[in-house]
């Protein structure tokens, strides 16, 4: 059996469940939910565990595996059928690449958009000492700089435009990619869509996806992995316990956020 530590609307959380129901693995659910300062909450031992204190992370056979793409590979290696990894070598490359967009400033990103538009808010309603806590543990300094820069200045934020021009990057050259190609990778529905449909699904959530309108390509490639058996189990069963802070906020934010959009 394998353990997961996870919570409902983490993007990295989303794209391990959506690989473990795609594969239909057994699996054990311990909720961690790691994102509104509750860190009084977390496993005594979490920090053993992941020594970032974040999710998710799986045991399996004994050992825990932290970083969500990581544990993509893992699970891949260790039940390989069905298969989510594309043949060759060079596909097998070109999946990774879309990957890496991910760590190479993807979900920073997306980490602004959220706190920008709704953990900021969430946290004015916690008790100061205990958010003083929170970060005072957080032990990655990028997440924890610019969290409070994204706190301190909301939808002013100097981080906010970079990051919403990072997703439109992105998305545009997702949506050119799909013109000729089913999936990120050929005709493989690969680990790279799994890693990266999760976005699509968080800005969704933020009221964001007049942004995308026009990237018709993209729109389809998203609406056939969200109809899939194995997404409504991974990420819409499971709900979003901040969404109606997300509609609300997301559709105060909208206009400067598309103005953001516009601007690259």
């Amino acid at each position: 059996m394998i353990k997961v530590f996870h919570y409902d609307r983490s993007t990295a959380c989303q794209r391990v469940r959506l690989l473990l129901e795609e594969k239909k693995l057994e699996w054990e659910s311990t909720i961690v939910d790691t994102a509104r300062g509750d860190i009084d909450d977390l496993p005594e031992n979490y920090y053993t565990l992941n020594p970032k204190g974040l999710t998710p992370v799986i045991i399996h056979e004994g050992k825990a595996i932290p970083e969500s793409l990581i544990i993509l590979e893992y699970l891949e290696d260790k039940f390989p059928t069905p298969c989510f990894r594309p043949d060759s070598a060079e596909d097998k490359a070109n999946m990774r690449l879309w990957m890496r967009k991910i760590d190479d400033g993807i979900h920073v990103a997306s980490r602004t958009i959220g706190v920008c538009l709704v953990n900021r808010h969430i946290y004015e309603e916690k008790d100061p000492d205990l958010i003083k806590k929170y970060y005072d543990k957080m032990k990655d300094e990028v997440r924890k700089n610019n969290d409070q820069v994204n706190i301190e200045y909301g939808l002013e934020s100097p981080l906010l435009p970079n990051a919403i021009a990072q997703f439109k990057k992105l998305f545009t050259e997702m949506d050119n990619h799909l013109k000729t190609h089913k999936w990120l990778v050929n005709d493989n529905y690969s680990l790279a869509d799994i890693a990266l449909v999760v976005y699509l699904q968080r800005l969704e959530s933020f009221m964001m996806a007049p942004l995308w309108s026009d990237l018709s390509y993209l729109d389809n490639w998203y609406e056939r992995i969200s109809n899939r058996n194995a997404y409504k189990k991974a990420v819409l069963d499971w709900g979003d316990i901040t969404a109606s802070k997300r509609k609300e906020n997301g559709l105060k934010a909208f206009k400067k956020i598309n103005q953001y959009w516009l601007d690259n």
